[in-house]
């Protein structure tokens, strides 16, 4: 004997799918923000580590080079310490524009050249004032010339950065506000659907933590559920974001998993305490409210 669905239960199933969805969209909203702020930190963190300082050697300089590299690579702030010798500088900077004044000159005009490239992280910590104060204390080493490195340019970087962070953090607030609300309106309307099930079952006696609870774990599954959907379609997006975005071909399971389990936790807690609320509406209501 075959069995027909009823009309209640399409109708559940209906709303169970289409609460999913409403929760998934909005828990793909807060991914996109937190994906978002980590793109932000990993660009900052690559346009910082382009950053090449060069300590200019006093003329006639000659001693011993693997030394001298070694010796600056294993300062904490430098990652990586390259000698260039006055003939090889010089021969660069003849190449680059085109003219061959070494041989009219007959010497290299540039002094040698150590570059060293800093810790991402460190410069981002410390800024301009702290390569600065470093930078003067390498001026005063022995056989040190001066220490050159983009100055200007690291200030409008971190200028930049500081006066979008306030515009940035209220955006980010709203949209967080947004999601909120909008997955309580969600979990409400599905509570709203049973709310003479609810009434009836406090009718009945069943005390209101016993009530509450099928409402709760039914809505922490939607929370999961729209979680894990939300966080399907920001990896797809972000694989085709990825030729676009150089950043993101260094992410790996932390950053992903960073991204998941705030979609999973914000999804589990809202949806969670909204039914909490929701159910708690009815309970001891009027028959004037549940109409």
């Amino acid at each position: 004997m075959s069995s027909k669905t009823s009309p209640r239960g399409k109708a559940h199933g209906f709303s169970a799918l289409s609460t999913s969805f409403g929760v998934a969209l909005t828990l793909g909203l807060l991914g996109a923000l937190v994906a978002m702020a980590l793109i932000i930190r990993d660009l900052r963190s690559d346009w910082m580590s382009a950053v090449s300082v060069e300590v200019v050697l006093e003329r006639g300089w000659d001693g011993d080079v693997q030394k001298m590299e070694a010796e600056w690579t294993a300062l904490p702030q430098v990652t990586q310490a390259q000698f260039f010798s006055a003939d090889s500088a010089s021969a660069e900077l003849e190449r680059e524009l085109g003219e061959p004044f070494m041989d009219f000159l007959g010497a290299a005009p540039l002094p040698a050249v150590l570059e060293l490239k800093l810790d991402a992280d460190w410069l981002s910590s410390t800024g301009v004032a702290g390569l600065s104060e470093l930078a003067l204390g390498w001026e005063s080493l022995p056989d040190v010339a001066r220490v050159d490195f983009p100055k200007r340019v690291l200030e409008r970087l971190e200028s930049g950065f500081s006066n979008w962070t306030l515009p940035l953090s209220v955006v980010v607030f709203l949209l967080v506000a947004l999601v909120v609300a909008q997955i309580l309106n969600v979990v409400r309307l599905s509570v709203f659907g049973r709310r003479y099930l609810i009434r009836s079952m406090e009718l009945v006696g069943a005390p209101p933590n016993r009530i509450r609870r099928p409402f709760i774990g039914e809505a922490m599954g939607y929370g999961a559920v729209g979680a894990f959907l939300a966080y399907a379609i920001l990896v797809a997006l972000l694989a085709w974001l990825k030729p676009f975005l150089s950043v993101l071909s260094s992410w790996g399971m932390s950053e992903l998993a960073l991204v998941l389990g705030a979609q999973l936790l914000m999804g589990l807690l809202i949806t969670g305490l909204s039914a909490r609320w929701a159910v708690g509406r009815y309970l001891g209501a009027s028959l004037d409210k549940l109409l």
